[in-house]
């Protein structure tokens, strides 16, 4: 009699809290946890793609990508999906703070916040800080990634909120310990012997500001025109960060979270 496989399928958005969980992941999983983000050149990994990883590493139990994209995977087993929202105007300074300065290397920034996003934004879309979640998530395309210039934004966010309405956890970067206190419930049937720690790894920003201190801040480093730009640039995905919340709030709810007895 074949024993039932269960895999944990983490979406490592970039900037949303990745670093830790995997780190969570990997100290529960050891060998048998999975980093994969495959060729360099192919900035995507498809539903059929991440079939096939999975099938040819039958002992692997938990696979983490920054390249992976819905839909969920079909596969002969049960599939536990992770995936962490964040405050999209957040998640600019810490993608600066992680390109023009930590990935280079440096003690401070190669320039300021402003030169960073008009960098970024002259190519539309294509960039790290603009509606990044909602066109990640909002792909319906088993065997590629869709072309967000053939979608109007309403479907591009529908598309994005049925998928995080369809799953059974998702977690928020601003409430890290309630994710993991509800991420152990989420697994407890399929991984009983799971614990939760303390991580925080890859962090960039001071932990003790609100994010309401947080964007005063990034308003104050900006001129008012961009600051109105990038909350214009991003209305879609504060829009499903607003329908994350909700839905990881009703999670929360349904199962009681409280504190995690096992975090360190």
């Amino acid at each position: 009699m074949s024993i039932e496989r269960n895999i944990i399928v983490h979406y490592h958005l970039f900037k949303n809290a990745g670093s830790s969980i995997d780190q969570l992941l990997k100290m529960n999983f050891a060998d048998k946890w999975m980093a994969y983000d495959g060729d360099t050149s192919n900035a995507i990994i498809s539903s059929e793609q991440l079939e096939k990883l999975v099938v040819d590493n039958p002992d692997i139990e938990a696979f983490s990508s920054h390249q992976i994209v819905p839909p969920i995977p079909e596969l002969d087993a049960n599939v536990y999906p992770i995936v962490i929202l964040r405050d999209p105007i957040d998640r600019i300074k810490s993608a600066y703070l992680f390109e023009w300065q930590k990935q280079l290397g440096l003690d401070t920034p190669k320039g300021t916040l402003e030169e960073y996003i008009k960098e970024k934004f002259k190519n539309k879309r294509h960039n790290p800080i603009e509606e990044f979640q909602t066109i990640r998530l909002s792909n319906q395309h088993r065997d590629r990634f869709h072309n967000i210039s053939n979608l109007e934004d309403d479907e591009l966010l529908e598309n994005a909120k049925n998928f995080i309405s369809s799953l059974e956890f998702v977690g928020i970067v601003d409430e890290f310990d309630r994710t993991v206190a509800l991420l152990l419930e989420f697994l407890k049937p399929a991984f009983p012997d799971f614990v939760g720690r303390e991580v925080k790894a890859n962090v960039l920003q001071d932990l003790s500001l609100s994010q309401d201190q947080k964007r005063a801040q990034i308003q104050q480093e900006l001129s008012a025109e961009l600051y109105e730009e990038i909350l214009h640039r991003n209305s879609l995905d504060e829009s499903l960060y607003q329908l994350g919340k909700n839905h990881f709030e009703s999670l929360c709810n349904s199962v009681d979270s409280g504190p995690i007895s096992d975090v360190a």
